[in-house]
């Protein structure tokens, strides 16, 4: 993988026409968010559903799109950001899910005796 393996000014540029014709570009664009989506599960090792995360992103991505503005920041910064705070927020919410489980187990372990 190339130090940028993304080039900002294709994606920015994707994104505005994006913003302009959802139809034209998508394939291009959607293609992008699937490699920077993936490259971040790998990199950062989430331990959550790759598929389930995926899904979410792509939702979240089709929901912010609209709202990137070049003026503020690097289309790759922006959108990385964006996925980086959802898989968080995705494997914390799993986490604590996991603990509940097990202290419920417990409990009925505990009764049980």
């Amino acid at each position: 993988m190339t130090k940028n393996y993304i080039d900002n000014d294709r994606f920015e540029e994707l994104i505005l026409l994006y913003q302009e014709d959802t139809s034209q570009h998508q394939e291009e664009l959607f293609s992008l968010f699937d490699l920077l989506i993936q490259n971040i599960l790998v990199s950062y090792g989430f331990e959550i559903d790759l598929d389930d995360a995926k899904q979410d992103c792509f939702l979240l991505i089709l929901k912010t799109v609209h709202k990137f503005k070049p003026e503020n920041g690097k289309a790759f910064n922006y959108f990385t950001t964006i996925i980086m705070n959802n898989l968080r927020l995705i494997y914390t919410k799993n986490k604590k899910y996991a603990a509940k489980l097990e202290a419920y187990e417990n409990i009925l372990r505990e009764r049980s005796k």
